[in-house]
């Protein structure tokens, strides 16, 4: 048998991906837009090509949505619309709107759910706002969920979650509100009253050491701060001189409107 890598069908094939991706793109605005409303105003005044990472993403969590709603009996929410404002809850359990997420990250500690699934919990807030309704479900699946120290593996979690009335009609004013800022920017090509998208779609901040941390007395170069400081610490180094490392501070840009939103971070 021979196998080898045929990198020149491999771009071909990429390129189309690229090129005939989003051909379909949705008209009007929809209630995800309204989570991020800045990048959709930049999707809109420049369009760019999604990378085929975002379009492996995507297809990969669609399908499982898919496969999943048909493996439990339930059919893809039909687009619906109210005040202007389009929307596609993933499901209905009953009456109550359901949203499938998946992640490429372990699942939420118990009790940092509300942080660390902020953005899924902002869009359910936003359908039952819509909806009127004070209950949802979250369904997260992660693929890589930690067993132990030699492998991991998928994991489904169902969450029941609530928002009082209150929180509601909250939303319902920001999803008018932000709607017509978005429009607004539109006319006037204009995006600076626009909210942030958060902070991780924008780019992370990387500490990058580009200077070991040193020990001038022994001639000795440590690889991390954590072994110089406990050199020190120990008989054989007590009183020894360290010459700290040296970093550089790296942008990584994660959302490809970076250079023309300018997100300011900390």
């Amino acid at each position: 048998m021979k196998i080898e890598r045929n990198k020149s069908v491999e771009q071909w094939a990429i390129e189309e991906i690229q090129n005939n991706w989003g051909n379909e793109a949705r008209e009007g605005i929809h209630l995800t837009d309204l989570l991020t409303p800045r990048r959709k105003y930049f999707q809109v005044v420049k369009p760019l090509k999604a990378s085929i990472k975002e379009i492996s993403y995507w297809t990969s969590g669609s399908a499982i949505e898919a496969k999943i709603l048909a493996a439990m009996g339930y059919t893809k929410g039909e687009t619906r619309e109210w005040k202007g404002i389009k929307y596609s809850v993933d499901t209905f359990l009953g009456n109550i709107p359901a949203e499938i997420k998946t992640r490429r990250r372990a699942l939420a500690e118990e009790g940092k759910e509300e942080e660390i699934y902020e953005h899924y919990l902002k869009q359910l807030l936003g359908y039952c706002a819509i909806e009127n309704s004070t209950k949802a479900w979250l369904i997260v699946l992660s693929m890589l969920e930690y067993k132990d120290a030699t492998h991991t593996e998928p994991e489904w979690a169902f969450y029941d979650v609530s928002f009082d009335e209150n929180e509601l009609e909250d939303e319902r004013k920001r999803l008018i509100e932000t709607k017509l800022l978005l429009e607004d920017a539109l006319k006037n090509k204009n995006p600076d009253l626009l909210p942030y998208c958060p902070k991780w779609m924008c780019a992370r901040t990387l500490k990058i050491m580009t200077k070991k941390p040193y020990c001038t007395t022994c001639n000795k170069e440590f690889e991390t701060e954590w072994g110089a400081n406990k050199h020190v610490s120990s008989k054989t180094g007590a009183g020894h001189e360290i010459m700290p490392a040296e970093y550089e501070i790296k942008v990584e840009k994660m959302c490809k409107y970076y250079d023309d939103c300018k997100p300011v971070l900390d």
